[in-house]
């Protein structure tokens, strides 16, 4: 198993509009081959004191892979291509972090 952390850094204004076209993804990325886990998560203030400053125009995906390959052929689905046409416009950056637990 692989997980990866998404981290979607959107331009102000747009979180409800990115968040729609999302969560229309979101059934369609579950039901891959190889798919374990896709949740799409935003901050939350926990009042913690080690925590981080809250990022109000980012959304974090959190995911589990069964291999590099289900995550591959992930990046190359069709649905994917759609999905990252159709946010185009309300997202500034995302950075990938691919883990393998130990």
């Amino acid at each position: 198993m692989i997980q990866v952390i998404a981290t979607i850094e959107l331009k102000p204004d747009c979180l409800d509009e990115f968040l729609a076209i999302l969560h229309e993804n979101v059934p369609k990325v579950k039901a891959e081959k190889g798919c374990l886990a896709y949740e799409p998560s935003v901050d939350l203030d926990s009042g913690l004191p080690v925590q981080g400053e809250i990022r109000q125009n980012t959304v974090t995906l959190v995911e589990a892979w069964i291999n590099l390959d289900a995550l591959h052929a992930h990046l190359k689905a069709p649905h994917m291509a759609a999905y990252r046409e159709a946010v185009k416009d309300y997202v500034r950056d995302v950075r990938l972090q691919v883990l393998q637990p130990v």
